[in-house]
């Protein structure tokens, strides 16, 4: 049984994710997400860190839509990305469909390159990403895993493709 308070939380993801507004998710919509979190911030679209970025959600789509069970050319309404975000949470598989692209949104975090992302960084990102502050703080201390107030992009390898 899914929480009201996850619910939410989920039901807003796929607003942010449903970048043309039309009330379904495809692949195409986590691309275009992809592309405007690597604007947002000013990354060249050619990039490695975009083209990670770019594989991550493309895999995150993919992932969701195998949990729901539909072809990933096809596309995802409200209930359904719902249920399989809450089944990928609750079956332990959400770090294999989410993992890539929290890596390579956390590399792309890293503006000057030094291998460590600062709150302040991960605050620019997540607001991009059309998060508040206090859900990118929140978000931050969930992954920083030390508590010692920084994220090692080593901590979170991209995979090659994701």
């Amino acid at each position: 049984m899914i929480t009201d308070a996850l619910r939410a939380e989920y039901e807003h993801r796929f607003t942010l994710y449903d970048t043309d507004g039309d009330g379904y998710l495809t692949a195409q919509d986590f691309t275009d997400r992809a592309r405007l979190l690597t604007e947002a911030v000013g990354e060249p679209a050619d990039s490695p860190k975009a083209r990670a970025l770019d594989a991550g959600m493309r895999h995150t789509f993919e992932q969701l839509a195998a949990l729901a069970r539909i072809d990933a050319m096809g596309r995802l309404d409200r209930k359904q990305f719902v249920e399989a975000f809450a089944h990928a949470s609750a079956s332990g598989a959400l770090g294999n469909v989410v993992g890539p692209s929290v890596a390579a949104t956390i590399a792309l975090a890293d503006s000057d390159g030094d291998g460590v992302v600062s709150q302040e960084d991960f605050t620019v990102v997540h607001r991009a990403a059309g998060h508040s502050d206090a859900q990118a703080a929140e978000a931050f201390r969930a992954l920083d895993q030390d508590g010692d107030g920084r994220l090692l992009v080593e901590a979170w390898p991209v995979a090659d493709g994701a």
